[in-house]
């Protein structure tokens, strides 16, 4: 499971990661992404998963 996410959304990626998988996450910085934000469409920064 991977979340891509914007810096203001980054804790609602981590929280909901962890609650479907119950473990805690790799948070990586995404450098020159095309990926959006899971929650509001902007461009993302982090990739929440493993």
């Amino acid at each position: 499971m991977m979340i891509f996410t914007c810096e203001e959304h980054i804790d609602m990626a981590i929280d909901e990661y962890v609650d479907e998988t119950e473990q805690a996450p790799d948070v990586m910085f995404v450098d020159n992404s095309e990926k959006l934000c899971r929650f509001c469409k902007k461009k993302a920064v982090y990739a929440v998963g493993c």
